[in-house]
């Protein structure tokens, strides 16, 4: 029997936010100055310890339950006030750490706001009505690097002078959700072998850092002399909470559900109010089950139950003597009414079927009733039900002939035509993966045998295709530049993406920018390039095409744009200074065009603007009047967004050519002029245009005296400056001279 206490109002609450239990962490205590990249170490200070329950010493985090937690290292504060660190409750002082997620779900929206605000509000609430907890330590996780499972913080220590609200206040969603190793961490700092010591864990996702959370309550209930974690599972759904709750009930505290700000600040008191009081009483009821003796491996099968029909009370399949209510192979929710329909696990042997009764101090286990499992010549073995488009993994058994395979079609399709998807067996011994449709109801699963008079369906095995859990996380307003940021949950199979439209747009082609769901997560997006609403959507790519899953507004800022050039004149090829302002979004850049030119392409200078700020710049060789543009590069293109003129004035050139030289003969030119890189002084015949075809040339920088070579035939001659601008070469100025 498990003393821990499951209170689930909406199937849909079960793990109820990861980031709000982090927020709660965080608004605990006041906000130490972190580290960065460094984790903190965790040592009570031994006066502290005194009036706390013998909290001392520093602490070494050492996992006994091998749950794959990362867990980080802090360091507790000793307060001014000892007595200020514990809570008095009826069975003596007790410290408390509260654990806040602030991943980047934590933007997730509700009702229209983030769940970031809303637990800053709900965590507030909770200690203006109940003050004791404002002794509270936090812990935040996932609240300063992206993709980081260590990114776990000691903001508070219990007792500390900061206020535990506006250590909340202070978090901003960014990372990953290292549930068990923060709450791990926490329990570790409160060193929870030789005091009594209670963690509030505020959650708005699942554990994203390949850790066991049922595990790690198992191992710390072991560990701790009167320890007790209580889960807020805010916005998750009933199948997340499940992968959650078992962290509070394997140590005696309550999970509780919370789909909206509401009840969010309701599960906030109750926990507080248990902490006080500390268990409530064991309560006691009644249940009957009644299903098959036998079933084969992955068959659906029904069991009827009588029983209180609580809130979150389930039936379950379990091996034989298996005790602890997390770990079962198939369930259903009692609410769903009787009979319950459950999966026959895959492997032939002993189990049990199970009324679960969530009752006030915890899941409890009210009847058992045996079941054996048998093997089958052909068998599918598959979830009862998955999400649309999901990819569904399939176990089967079967003759395996050339040709045989597994589709699922619309549940009473007896046709062996007009699949919605298919996996042959060949190629896939023992396991299989069909792609589900991506539109939600009954279907059939089947093995489909390929014979010599044609095919034969061998196995049926009822699917459900459901409504996904699907959320998009991110900051709802920003402004131009850069990328935006999309922590989602949601089916993640080939082909979905994110993309950004503007409001209201439902067409599922022209978006004005998108990534990938295989990219990882979170997802970066390049953002449009001009303000105003959006949507940010995810899509769905299934077998029935692409379907518009969730769509939550985007709010994109104007921002400042200007160019300020050092002088609004300049000499050719003259290289000037430019002050701007901008995002310096990734390709943004300065550019010099004509006057009045419109294109953001055909320029005749420019700088990126990732360079320092003032940027330099060549003024174009040819003069006359031009634009200096901010051009911005965005998911759309390219924009100019800001506009300063500039006129490039002539070069000062002089060229001593003599007037007449020999066939043949060297002969020396004296110049002055800009002499910028590249810039030479050629000889072409008369009348000659190009810059290219000269008869003897060169390089200014050589000297101020150059040295030519006359051609071997007479005739009349030109002798040239040419400046090379950033536009091209340009013929400055030219000398005759005639070759005798």
């Amino acid at each position: 029997m498990m003393k821990g206490t499951f209170v689930m109002p909406d199937r849909h609450i079960l793990l109820a936010s990861c980031a709000a239990l982090t927020l709660l962490v965080a608004a605990c205590g006041p906000r130490e100055a972190p580290i960065p990249e460094v984790p903190e170490t965790i040592t009570p200070a031994a006066d502290a310890a005194e009036a706390a329950g013998g909290v001392t010493g520093a602490v070494t985090t050492v996992l006994d339950a091998g749950d794959g937690a990362e867990v980080v290292e802090a360091t507790l504060e000793a307060p001014a006030n000892p007595a200020d660190a514990v809570i008095e409750t009826p069975k003596g002082p007790m410290t408390v750490m509260v654990v806040m997620d602030s991943s980047g779900s934590m933007w997730g929206q509700i009702d229209g706001r983030s769940k970031r605000d809303i637990a800053r509000e709900a965590v507030r609430a909770m200690v203006e009505s109940n003050p004791e907890l404002g002794s509270a330590g936090l812990i935040a996780y996932g609240h300063r690097r992206k993709g980081d499972c260590k990114d776990i913080e000691l903001m508070r220590s219990p007792g500390a002078n900061v206020p535990l609200a506006d250590a909340v206040d202070a978090l901003v969603p960014v990372g990953k959700t290292p549930l068990t190793a923060a709450v791990e961490t926490a329990a570790n700092a409160l060193r929870i072998e030789e005091t009594r010591a209670t963690v509030i864990l505020v959650t708005d996702g699942i554990e994203t850092c390949d850790a066991d959370p049922c595990a790690a309550g198992v191992s710390l209930e072991q560990r701790g002399i009167e320890f007790t974690a209580h889960v807020i599972g805010f916005g998750l759904s009933a199948d997340e909470g499940r992968q959650v709750a078992c962290l509070a009930e394997e140590t005696g505290g309550r999970y509780i559900e919370a789909s909206n700000a509401g009840e969010l600040s309701e599960a906030l008191e109750s926990v507080a109010e248990a902490v006080e009081s500390g268990p409530p009483e064991a309560a006691t009821a009644t249940a009957s089950i009644d299903g098959p003796e036998s079933v084969e491996i992955g068959a659906s099968f029904n069991v009827s139950w009588e029983g209180p029909d609580a809130q979150g009370d389930y039936v379950d399949i379990v091996p034989k003597g298996h005790e602890r209510t997390s770990g079962e192979l198939s369930y259903g929710y009692a609410r769903e009414g009787s009979p319950a329909t459950l999966r026959a696990p895959g492997e032939p042997g002993d189990y049990e079927l199970r009324y679960v009764w969530t009752a006030p101090q915890g899941r409890t286990v009210l009847v058992t009733r045996p079941i054996e499992v048998t093997e089958a010549d052909v068998a599918l073995i598959a979830a009862p039900s998955i999400g649309i488009g999901e990819p569904l993994t399939v176990d089967w058994r079967g003759p395996d002939n050339p040709g045989d395979y597994v589709d699922i079609v619309p549940r009473g399709h007896t046709r062996t035509d007009g699949e919605k998807a298919y996996a042959y067996t060949k190629g896939n011994p023992d396991t299989l993966t069909v792609r589900v449709p991506g539109t939600p109801g009954p279907y059939d699963l089947r093995y489909v045998a390929q014979a010599a008079d044609g095919r034969t369906v061998l196995k049926v095995l009822p699917v459900d295709v459901t409504e996904t859990s699907v959320d998009l996380a991110f900051n709802p307003a920003v402004s131009l530049g850069g990328v935006l940021e999309v922590d989602w949950s949601g089916p993640g199979t080939e082909g979905d993406y994110i993309d950004i439209v503007p409001r209201g747009y439902t067409p599922r082609s022209g978006e004005k920018s998108y990534a990938y769901t295989s990219g990882g997560n979170p997802l970066e997006l390049k953002l449009p390039g001009e303000p105003g609403k959006y949507d940010v959507r995810y899509v769905l790519q299934s077998a029935d095409g692409r379907t518009v899953l969730k769509t939550v507004p985007l709010t994109l800022n104007d921002i400042d744009f200007e160019v300020k050039p050092s002088t609004a004149s300049g000499v050719s090829g003259e290289t000037i200074s430019v002050a701007w302002t901008g995002p310096a979004s990734d390709g943004d850049y300065v550019d010099i065009v004509p006057r009045g030119y419109a294109q953001t392409s055909g320029e005749k200078s420019y700088t990126y603007v990732k360079a320092d700020n003032p940027l330099t710049i060549r003024l174009p060789g040819a003069p006359g009047d031009y634009d200096l543009r901010y051009v911005f590069v965005s998911s759309t293109g390219r924009s100019v967004k800001a506009v300063r003129p500039v006129r490039v004035t002539p070069a000062d050139v002089t060229l001593d050519v003599p007037a007449s030289v020999a066939a043949g003969a060297s002969f020396q030119v004296g110049w002055t002029g800009p002499g910028y890189a590249n810039d030479y002084v050629d000889l072409v015949p008369d009348g000659h245009t190009r810059t290219s075809g000269e008869l003897s040339y060169a390089y200014t920088k050589k000297g101020e005296t150059l040295t030519l070579k006359a051609p071997d035939d007479a005739g009349a001659f030109m002798v040239r400056y040419i400046l090379q601008g950033p536009d091209g070469r340009q013929v400055v100025t030219s000398q005759p001279v005639r070759v005798d």
